[in-house]
């Protein structure tokens, strides 16, 4: 373990120093209450002070196929995994492909575009506790939008998928058409992704764009002019985007009277 710039693990590219670990096998690994796990750093924004507190960087990857059933490690691109069970003509994760995060994250905050969702196929979550290992079944997870309740605290280190047969040639057509779709809708550049949680079933960027706030900046950070709910990092600073996010929330309360809530996570103090 060495102290690492965050900036470097994160889709954001900001943030300041931490011990990080990068874990590349969770064979001997130990959970410490306090630990931040991070996959793929999306949806996340780390203090430019950076934390105190240990980052285990997951990178265990790889998957196993038996049947109809998918067991990923959670560090495994969960696009790379969909567009594997896609060759495979396995559906139910064909929505992810083009998805940045990680297995373990999309768990965390069950991840979901265009009617899917990673819980719809969970079957069950290997998570690594103070007291070793714990398997938990769906029956005993609620999974919501962008949330999942019932995972104890720990380090998601496993997770089996159970898919169902399809035909390769549709799922890839299908799978092509949602890419398109994203990619054509969502800006490029440095962000973290969705900045606020949908609201009574409304888009966050309805209500940004409606308050005239695409194109704002503050410093390095700017809310994009093609999508109004992704903020585009340039040169800037984690502060920045925090100055921002709060700005937006206040005019869109102010236009609207409707309460914002933040999808990023949020490391260290600002």
């Amino acid at each position: 373990m060495s102290k690492k710039f965050l900036s470097g693990f994160l889709s954001v590219g900001v943030g300041g120093e931490a011990e990080v670990e990068i874990i590349r096998m969770t064979a001997g690994l130990t959970y410490h209450r306090g630990d931040i796990i991070l996959g793929r750093g999306t949806n996340t924004v780390a203090s430019d002070l950076g934390t105190d507190a240990r980052v285990l960087v997951m990178r265990n990857i790889g998957a196993e196929f038996d049947g109809v059933n998918v067991t990923a490690e959670s560090g495994t691109s969960l696009s790379a995994l969909a567009r594997a069970t896609i060759k495979r003509g396995l559906g139910g994760l064909e929505w992810a492909v083009g998805i940045p995060g990680s297995v373990g994250g999309a768990v965390v905050g069950n991840a979901g575009a265009f009617g899917g969702a990673v819980g719809d196929s969970v079957s069950e979550v290997k998570v690594l506790t103070e007291r070793g290992i714990v398997c938990i079944g769906a029956d005993k997870l609620h999974f919501s939008y962008r949330k999942t309740d019932g995972l104890p605290e720990g380090i998601i280190t496993g997770v089996v998928f159970r898919l169902k047969r399809a035909d390769p040639v549709m799922l890839a057509e299908c799978a092509a058409g949602y890419d398109e779709r994203r990619r054509s809708s969502q800006p490029t550049g440095r962000s973290a992704g969705s900045t606020f949680l949908a609201c009574n079933g409304i888009s966050a960027g309805y209500y940004i764009e409606r308050a005239g706030l695409k194109g704002t900046r503050i410093g390095g950070a700017r809310v994009s002019d093609k999508h109004a709910n992704f903020i585009i990092v340039d040169g800037g600073c984690a502060n920045d985007i925090r100055l921002l996010t709060d700005l937006i929330k206040l005019k869109v309360y102010a236009e609207f009277g409707v309460r914002l809530k933040e999808e990023i996570n949020y490391i260290g103090e600002f």
